[in-house]
């Protein structure tokens, strides 16, 4: 410890005059020394110098052998220990906070240049030098570590640092002076003096050497090279004694927006030793100027002296620094990787910075080479006009290879058709137009009749550049014809149609055929002697439904030609009627009808033609369930003796009978609006509403009893398909609901009144609306009350089964009656009033 205290004491005289003690030692010594302190934990113990430093530490090279003398593998590799790695971190923790403070104007500036990005590309780096042979003119200096390896007669490893003095100190050898020598002078040096005690190393007395010597570099130095000037993050920086010029600007970041490529300085001792262009590396790859640098170097980047940018239809466009040697021409082929395919080279657009302001010069493509650019130009290189051609004529319409051609290959128009492959089948030749540009650019239409260019009645027709010929085809020249198909066709596939979505006067107001079902329309293209067979083939065939006596096709009064008013009709139309074969073979009973452009065919249901339709019985009957309709016309009564009439329960007066409804989308958007109307003209009542359903059940009151006593009444209804009758068990109950003070069922007393029912309900509520009371039936009818003489409420008839339903009184029909009661009261009152003055005056 006391050791380690002196020297401390000894270092920190030394700082403290640092002149004299340089002239001792050399910087890289008290580097040295630093470093051991720092090792030894003695910097604590030195007064006013931190402890929380960071030292830069040698490259190390690692030996292969140990202690004990095992021989050297003969490769190098290079340790990087922690001091080596903070450095290294710190060095690019600099950089990146030299980039991060460049605002945007500078980064988008920097990114312009060329060159710049190869310092500022995480993917590339220059540190490969580590790990690299050693050069043969590497120099040998302080620091750096012979390994010598003696193998044959004699055997020895030895590992020996340069001293400061130059020299390596050999057991029995002595010192050998090797700084500054390359190592391939070392080895030779080292070998002559090994050989004294050696004595195999030599060929003697006609003996041939037995031992050999390996000489090679081990741990390697470090240097200090300073970077200055016009750099992303200038300082110095420790590297290996390796390192090269580029190794030291990647570091640095390279330089900045103001910084030169082409003359950076390498200074040694105050003596320039290189000038490095770095275009030469970014433009060939090779890295002849990359010198190796020296302890104590300074890397100086000026500023740049001429700098301009080209942009545009160029391989590499940036901003590129300038000789004054170098031409335009160079500049563009060597280092904007030379003209795009598209760029326009007939004149390139340079805009120049004069003593007052800026001039633009229209240089020709020409001229290049003797075209020298001046700091601050702006070379623009324009594209070509993509939208044109200089020989290009355009072919389009009816032929096989529409498109553009070569007007030198295709100077006429037969030449140009034959090239196209002809001409397609539904060709317009008749006239082919060609749109041409004229002199003046305004644009002029020219009809050919082609038929007679084959005939030769006329000249074959010579285009022109820009020409664009439209060959037309006689399809598209026609209208759409199509043929239409409804009714009973199966229309299994879309296949085929000219339209989906039917369109025209019969597509509207479609009317269910006589099964219920929408029929099914489908339209078809014309094609030429297309039967009516032919037609419901397309179709997918005809339903079982079909009526094949009574096809109708339907079609267009055309009267072409007929324009004279006083020729017109009323007739619009023409109607044809007739049978055709029901399984549409071509036999002789086919009907042979062709059909013409926009024909409607209908095929009708057959008359007599019925789906099974059934109906259902539930209730009080011998046989309940499913009944298949035998006729048309199968009435309430029919059914029942089918199901073996009513049992000893039934009670014929409360039967109902449930029928299917479906409404269509008119039918459900008018009751919607008449229920609307209702509630907005009824001010007395309020009527609870069911939202309006488009397919329900609804209850149709029957009176069976009158059906059962006489089976011609108007009672015994027609039957329908769904229609489900049921005969209930005689009731027993009375149900009480609405505005009644306790809504419940009671036991039905034959005889009781409307008013019993009420009584045993509790009675009215003051919100009951009296008149408007009802009662539904067990047999689903409905009787509402009456007024007699407008005075006196008449009630229902009360039967077993019955629901007594009491609405309820709207807010103004109440308010109303409040008022009315008011006022009875007020007039009570009066006259109250008015009758006790009188008897005042009368005993008066």
């Amino acid at each position: 410890m006391l050791q380690h205290k002196n020297t401390s004491n000894l270092v920190l005289k030394a700082i403290k005059s640092r002149h004299s003690f340089m002239s001792a030692v050399n910087l890289r010594s008290i580097s040295l020394l630093l470093v051991a302190l720092w090792s030894l934990n003695s910097f604590a113990q030195i007064p006013g110098i931190p402890t929380n430093i960071s030292l830069p530490t040698s490259i190390g090279r690692p030996t292969t052998a140990t202690a004990t003398g095992t021989k050297n593998s003969g490769s190098r590799k290079v340790t990087e220990i922690a001091a080596e790695k903070n450095e290294i971190d710190s060095l690019r923790k600099k950089k990146e906070l030299a980039l991060n403070e460049a605002d945007s104007n500078t980064v988008n500036l920097r990114k312009k240049i060329f060159g710049y990005s190869i310092f500022n590309n995480s993917k590339i780096t220059f540190d490969s030098y580590a790990r690299m042979a050693t050069p043969k003119n590497y120099i040998l200096g302080p620091d750096d570590e012979i390994i010598i390896d003696i193998n044959g007669y004699s055997e020895s490893h030895l590992t020996l640092p340069i001293s400061p003095d130059g020299n390596i100190k050999v057991d029995r050898v002595g010192n050998i002076f090797v700084s500054g020598l390359t190592i391939e002078e070392a080895k030779k040096r080292i070998v002559s003096r090994l050989s004294q005690i050696y004595v195999g190393l030599k060929a003697s007395g006609g003996v041939p050497a037995n031992t050999t010597a390996t000489i090679s570099l081990g741990n390697i130095r470090t240097i200090r090279v300073t970077v200055i000037g016009e750099v992303i993050a200038p300082g110095t920086y420790a590297v290996s004694s390796l390192a090269k010029v580029f190794n030291v600007l990647y570091q640095a970041g390279g330089p900045n927006e103001n910084g030169t490529f082409r003359e950076i300085k390498v200074i040694r001792g105050k003596k320039l030793v290189a000038r490095v262009d770095l275009y030469d590396l970014l433009t060939t790859g090779n890295l002849r100027q990359d010198i190796a640098l020296q302890d104590q170097d300074i890397i100086q980047v000026t500023p740049y002296k001429a700098r301009i940018e080209i942009a545009g239809k160029v391989k590499k466009p940036a901003m590129f620094e300038i000789l004054p040697n170098e031409n335009l021409d160079m500049i563009i082929n060597d280092y904007a990787g030379g003209f795009l395919p598209e760029a326009y080279r007939g004149v390139l657009k340079v805009t120049r910075y004069t003593d007052k302001e800026r001039k633009l010069v229209d240089l020709s493509g020409d001229l290049l080479s003797s075209f020298f650019p001046k700091s601050g130009d702006f070379v623009a290189v324009d594209q070509i006009l993509l939208d044109r051609y200089e020989n290009a004529i355009n072919l389009k319409g009816a032929v096989f290879r529409p498109g553009r051609y070569s007007l030198s290959d295709n100077s006429t128009l037969v030449k140009l058709i034959k090239r196209a492959d002809g001409f397609k089948e539904d060709a317009f030749l008749d006239r082919i137009l060609v749109v041409r540009l004229k002199s003046d650019l305004t644009k002029e239409n020219i009809a050919i009749n082609y038929k007679e260019i084959l005939s030769g009645v006329a000249p074959d027709f010579p285009l022109k550049r820009e020409d664009e010929i439209s060959v037309y085809s006689s399809l598209d020249m026609m209208e759409n014809y199509t043929v239409r198909i409804q009714g009973e066709i199966k229309l299994t596939s879309m296949e085929g149609f000219a339209e989906k979505t039917p369109t025209g006067s019969t597509a509207l107001g479609i009317l269910p055929n006589g099964s219920g079902e929408t029929p099914s329309i489908g339209t078809y293209p014309y094609v030429k002697n297309m039967t009516v067979e032919d037609l419901v083939v397309k179709a997918g065939g005809l339903k079982e439904s079909a009526a094949t006596g009574r096809i109708e096709v339907i079609r267009r009064k055309k009267n072409i030609g007929q324009d004279d008013p006083s020729k017109i009709t009323p007739t619009i139309g023409e109607k044809f009627q007739f049978s055709i074969n029901p399984d549409l073979s071509m036999s002789p009973s086919a009907s042979k009808f062709i059909l013409e452009p926009f024909d409607e065919v209908f095929v009708r249901s057959s008359p007599n033609y019925e789906r099974q339709q059934f109906v259902s019985i539930d209730g009080q009957v011998i046989f309940p369930g499913v009944y298949a309709l035998e006729r048309k016309d199968e009435k309430l009564l029919d059914v029942i003796k089918r199901a073996g009439g009513l049992n000893a329960q039934a009670y014929p007066a409360g039967a109902t009978l449930i029928r299917r409804v479906k409404l269509t989308d008119q039918e459900v958007e008018r009751k919607a609006r008449q229920i609307q109307d209702l509630s907005d003209n009824n001010t007395e009542t309020s009527v609870k509403v069911e939202p309006i359903k488009q397919v329900y059940e609804e209850s149709i009151g029957i009176d069976l009893v009158d059906v059962l006593e006489n089976e011609n009444s108007k009672s015994n209804m027609l039957l329908q398909d769904g229609d489900i009758l049921r005969i209930p068990k005689e009731p027993q109950t009375v149900r009480m609901q609405g505005e009644v003070l306790y809504p419940t069922s009671t036991r039905f007393i034959e005889g009781a009144s409307f008013k019993h029912y009420i009584s045993e309900s509790g009675g009215f509520t003051s919100l009951s609306s009296r008149k408007r009371s009802y009662v539904i039936y067990a047999n689903g009818s409905v009787d509402r009350t009456r007024k007699l003489l407008g005075l006196v409420n008449v009630y229902p008839k009360i039967n077993p089964g019955s629901e007594i339903v009491v609405p309820r009184i709207n807010q103004k029909q109440m308010a109303s009656q409040q008022v009315l009661g008011i006022i009875s009261t007020i007039t009570a009152s009066l006259t109250g009033i008015g009758t006790i003055i009188a008897l005042m005056r009368a005993i008066q």
